[in-house]
């Protein structure tokens, strides 16, 4: 299996899942959020990887992505998850009311910035509390992919689009 043949939507929201059973370590939890995604080491993070994205084990840039998704939905737990299914980024971003100029942010960081980036926005999502949740694929998508400019335009779109919503609702829309 390749990277282009795995699903990475269901390997990211699989392992999701996995870190929020109740069975799961809390050891293994504070283990995943000091983890190095440019080293990524131990048992917590190559089990899941193991189990959930094998495929990886023998692809170091994979391998580093998944860490830095990882490390992001283990500082974000437990609200690392989107309840009800599927909840994009920019959805997100925009229900939880997080800035234009902090969206913009996130989307312009180079690639080698990602990594801290990714832990900024897990810090910040994790205090909205239930507005922060949403799908770490896309995410997942942003640190892999190295041209995602289609990824960046559809997290853009899901954030403007919300934003609209939520204005019109509150009968602010033009």
């Amino acid at each position: 299996m390749s990277s282009e043949t795995t699903d990475w939507r269901d390997t990211v929201r699989k392992i999701a899942w996995r870190m929020a059973r109740d069975d799961y370590p809390a050891g293994n939890l504070a283990t995943l959020r000091r983890l190095d995604p440019e080293r990524p080491d131990g048992a917590a993070f190559w089990g899941l990887v193991a189990e959930y994205a094998p495929v990886a084990l023998d692809n170091d840039r994979m391998a580093k992505a998944l860490a830095v998704v990882v490390q992001g939905m283990a500082i974000a737990h437990p609200f690392h998850l989107p309840a009800g299914g599927r909840r994009p980024l920019g959805m997100a971003l925009a229900d939880a009311g997080v800035s234009e100029a902090r969206l913009l942010r996130l989307l312009r960081t180079g690639q080698s910035e990602l990594p801290e980036e990714v832990r900024r926005l897990a810090r910040l999502m994790a205090a909205k509390g239930e507005a922060g949740r949403f799908d770490w694929s896309e995410v997942f998508d942003l640190v892999f992919w190295t041209d995602g400019e289609k990824i960046r335009r559809e997290i853009t779109k899901d954030y403007y689009r919300t934003l609209y919503k939520i204005s019109k609702d509150k009968g602010e829309a033009a």
